[in-house]
């Protein structure tokens, strides 16, 4: 008997500290990120100077969705899907490798602030849906001052209507996203006004 309840409090210590998180019981968590990084930048590119603030709602692990077509309002959260970090964290990576300076191309002195506003699936329908990125930019001077400040959406069609094509849809998302704040920049000291950033 002592042998068939040291057996059993070893299975369940066992079950505890799998490499599997498990919730109410139903199945693993499945864990996801927004794709492997690019291992370096391009040969003579600068990065830029940024960060990601995200507050509130990404503070936490939770993947998010709505239903449009039934409850717009409705913040809902996958039971069984988290992210692997926090959604500023993992947005912040993906961005690291997409955002910089080509070579012969002037860097800005100035640096980018990037609010989280929006970081979710939507559906339209219960076969179609999207990722929905959206963020508040801040372009500063070293010194603090607010040089230009834009907001940017993406959003991109996922292939199919779970959590994975959530993720796959906002990684998607997010390099759209790059590409925008990159015109944004550009335009700008094209159009002399981003001047103190460039002097």
């Amino acid at each position: 008997m002592r042998v068939l309840v040291f057996s059993l409090m070893i299975l369940g210590l066992a079950a505890c500290s799998g490499p599997a998180a498990y919730r109410n019981g139903v199945g693993p968590v499945a864990q996801f990120d927004l794709g492997l990084e690019d291992e370096a930048l391009p040969l003579g590119a600068r990065p830029w100077r940024f960060s990601v603030l995200a507050t509130g709602p990404f503070e936490e692990r939770a993947m998010r969705y709505r239903l449009m077509y039934a409850d717009p309002a409705r913040v809902r959260e996958y039971a069984q899907s988290r992210w692997a970090g926090l959604p500023g964290e993992l947005l912040e990576r993906r961005l690291e490798t997409r955002l910089f300076w080509p070579m012969g191309e002037p860097a800005s002195r100035c640096a980018t602030t990037l609010e989280l506003r929006r970081f979710e699936q939507v559906f339209e329908t219960p076969a179609e849906s999207a990722g929905v990125l959206a963020l508040r930019a801040q372009l500063r001077q070293p010194g603090g001052g607010v040089v230009d400040e834009r907001f940017f959406s993406t959003r991109r069609a996922a292939a199919q209507p779970d959590a994975g094509g959530g993720v796959r849809a906002l990684a998607e998302a997010a390099d759209a996203m790059a590409q925008q704040l990159l015109d944004w920049q550009r335009e700008g000291r094209v159009a002399g006004q981003h001047r103190s950033c460039w002097e």
